[in-house]
């Protein structure tokens, strides 16, 4: 069946939270696989009051109410999004306008009692099993795991103690960070990571400020030509 989303009510009594970071990958996760959702519906009562597919149904009504520059915001820190072509990205665009225009969602009406609508909603939320973690690097790209919503399991944060790791449920402990700059997104690892640091460090301590850093591992990357000085030619052109 179908339904127009702003119909729907959000369940007042939902055991699921959902924190920022988790809510905007949903939100690119939605507006990049739209097909998801009619493969996986929203389970409403028969006062459209949602049994299952709370968040789901949030992220709609928020992409009804927010605009296409509001979107490409969040998309932007998608690495689908990233790789995408120009006239790509339009379609996604596109394809979204056209939805607020009669926002019709799949949903499935369930006949329960209140009792079993209970039993529904903690079912639904509930995790069975555990993931494979070896299995997952065999199928995915790390990126894509981070753009499924695994980001904040599998990240290393440097912020955190060395003894304190986070992993996905039953697997290994994972340690990665992420280097952004602009619309660039680079994966690190743990040693990466702390090289960078201590070289940011000796970089202030030798100076005294900050700015220049970037220029400084540029600088050190340029290859030297047979006279034993810097290539004339250009190493890095930084976008105008």
């Amino acid at each position: 069946m179908k339904k127009d989303i702003k119909e729907l009510i959000i369940n007042p009594i939902n055991p699921r939270k959902i924190v920022v970071g988790q809510k905007r990958r949903l939100q690119q996760s939605i507006m990049l696989f739209p097909k998801m959702l009619y493969y996986r519906d929203i389970i409403v009562n028969k006062d459209n009051v949602v049994l299952a597919g709370n968040q789901r149904t949030t992220i709609l009504k928020e992409i009804l109410t927010t605009t296409p520059m509001d979107w490409m915001v969040i998309l932007q820190e998608n690495e689908k999004w990233l790789g995408m072509t120009e006239k790509q990205r339009d379609a996604v665009i596109d394809y979204w306008k056209e939805w607020i225009e009669n926002p019709i969602i799949d949903v499935t009406v369930a006949d329960l009692s209140e009792d079993e609508e209970k039993e529904l909603i903690i079912k639904d939320n509930n995790e069975f099993g555990e993931f494979d973690y070896t299995k997952l690097q065999q199928i995915y790209d790390e990126i894509n795991l981070v753009n499924f919503g695994f980001d904040e399991n599998l990240f290393y944060n440097p912020d955190e103690d060395d003894t304190v790791m986070t992993k996905i449920k039953g697997s290994t402990p994972k340690k990665i960070n992420m280097l952004t700059f602009g619309k660039n997104v680079v994966s690190v690892t743990k040693e990466e990571y702390e090289a960078l640091v201590s070289r940011y460090n000796d970089y202030v301590d030798q100076t005294g400020v900050n700015f220049g850093f970037v220029k400084s591992l540029l600088e050190d990357s340029a290859p030297i030509d047979q006279d034993g000085g810097e290539d004339s030619d250009t190493v890095f052109e930084m976008p105008e």
